[in-house]
């Protein structure tokens, strides 16, 4: 291979590489992530402590719209509520934009109010399951994981009941999507673990209002 043909092959090697760099970047950037909004309010807070105003304000945006549409898949009394959540982020990440949030402990007590909301409204759900006979585990299981994210947005430590009900909720719902069931007693148990740590978070958040 002599040296003009060796040149054209690196070229077109280098523009094949420069090329694919932008569709990896949009597989791999963190704005994809929409699934969950706790990702996406742990993007917020990061980009916000970076300085990156738009960015963390356009996480928030993207967490609000996710909590909108759990309003329609709870209990009936708690989608205003879980509305008024998503509202609450969408004012959070206009505040951002303007410049009028100044710490990040902000976004942090909003984002623990707004996990408390989706925890109460998914507790009334799994409840409601319960008495009329239907499973009400994973219900209980999102109450769990919006639990979590409120006790950790807001500093709380969960109580070792609300905690064991968590975990076991967790492997509950792995057990059930494989065919498994669970007693009556379980789920009374657990139901009432995740209550009292819903209650002891709401309790620590209205002392920090």
């Amino acid at each position: 291979m002599n040296k003009k043909s060796f040149s054209v092959l690196s070229l077109l090697i280098i523009a094949v590489l420069m090329a694919a760099i932008p569709a990896v970047y949009a597989k791999t950037s963190p704005g994809d992530i929409t699934d969950k909004p706790d990702k996406n309010m742990a993007k917020a807070h990061e980009s916000f402590v970076k300085g990156d105003i738009n960015k963390a304000a356009e996480y928030i945006h993207k967490a609000a719209a996710y909590v909108k549409k759990e309003a329609d898949k709870v209990s009936q009394d708690t989608k205003e509520g879980v509305k008024k959540a998503g509202d609450d982020l969408d004012k959070l990440g206009q505040g951002v934009k303007k410049g009028t949030v100044k710490s990040g402990d902000e976004l942090k007590i909003t984002f623990a109010r707004v996990d408390h909301e989706l925890a109460k409204a998914w507790y009334k759900t799994a409840d409601e399951a319960k008495k009329s006979g239907k499973d009400a585990s994973p219900a209980l299981k999102k109450a769990g994981e919006e639990l979590e994210g409120a006790a950790k947005w807001s500093g709380t430590q969960l109580t070792e009941g609300a905690r064991a009900s968590v975990e076991a909720v967790k492997k509950a719902g792995k057990g059930v999507a494989k065919g498994a069931k669970t007693s009556g007693e379980e789920v009374d148990k657990w139901i009432k673990g995740v209550g009292e740590g819903i209650e002891d978070v709401g309790r620590k958040l209205q002392e920090g209002r």
